[in-house]
């Protein structure tokens, strides 16, 4: 074999090494600025008389002529600061629900996703580069129930209208009965996992599932017929030290070894 080869074999091994070795003694991020832009797609109405607009924007709304509109929108948060690592939840947007009482032969929502786009930036110990933005789609479902006779969801004088979600796949239920959903990404030795949160999002029963043409135990929210329905979200990070994968370890002694057989080469030669 060659020494140029050797050398190019040799340094494909210890780079890697360097690299994570790096990784492993960056600083911990412990505050981090933040970013949520929300806004509504693919938004479809039921048969009917009137309009709905707002698709593609953060508020849906819709209802017939100039009478009452209902509507579903949802506020954006930017902060320099304070989403702490291993510390409590921020607040994130707010989602609401106008829930007017609307003529029978009107149009209402029938599905839409909702896509929000988060971006972290850090914070401290040194202030750095924002990382990325990532996006979630949460596909949901309307039901405008009607007012007259037995109510599923009763809530109010009249009967409670129903959104549920069509995937809570990788969310779990926290300790405040809400349903959290989480991801995770690793950066600087440390894997960091993201918790959302949205107030009151739960397990219906199945009347209301039924109701809402969705499956026995779906999750969603209820809100009130004739009132302003909001519903908080927030969230938290968390941060543990990176573990590489058993094939990586293996790959790192490796190079640790080539290191170790080149430099016995050398002394042999002296």
């Amino acid at each position: 074999m060659s020494k140029s080869l050797k050398r190019t074999l040799l340094s494909s091994l210890i780079v890697p090494f360097a690299l994570g070795a790096q990784s492993a003694n960056a600083d911990l991020i412990t505050n981090w600025g933040y970013q949520v832009d929300s806004v509504f797609t693919n938004a479809v109405p039921t048969a009917g008389t009137g309009t709905l607009d707002g698709n593609n924007t953060s508020t849906l709304s819709w209802g017939v002529g100039s009478g009452d509109q209902s509507s579903v929108s949802i506020t954006n948060v930017n902060e320099a600061s304070g989403l702490v690592t291993n510390g409590g939840y921020v607040n994130g947007g707010v989602f609401t629900h106008t829930n007017n009482v609307l003529p029978s032969q009107g149009l209402a929502l029938d599905s839409f996703d909702l896509v929000s786009t988060l971006t972290l930036t850090p914070f401290a110990p040194v202030a750095g580069g924002s990382l990325p933005a990532s996006s979630t789609t949460f596909g949901s479902y309307f039901i405008e129930t009607g007012n007259g006779g037995t109510c599923v969801e009763p809530a109010g004088p009249d009967c409670a209208d129903i959104f549920t979600i069509g995937s809570v796949t990788g969310a779990t239920l926290n300790a405040f009965g809400n349903f959290e959903f989480n991801s995770s990404f690793n950066l600087g030795g440390y894997t960091y996992t993201l918790f959302l949160e949205l107030a009151d999002l739960t397990t219906l029963g199945d009347p209301s599932c039924a109701a809402a043409g969705a499956p026995s135990g779906c999750v969603g929210l209820v809100t009130e017929e004739g009132a302003v329905n909001d519903f908080q979200t927030r969230f938290r990070i968390t941060a543990v030290e990176y573990v590489p994968e058993p094939g990586t370890l293996a790959l790192l002694g490796m190079g640790l070894a080539g290191l170790g057989f080149s430099r016995r080469k050398k002394t042999a030669k002296a």
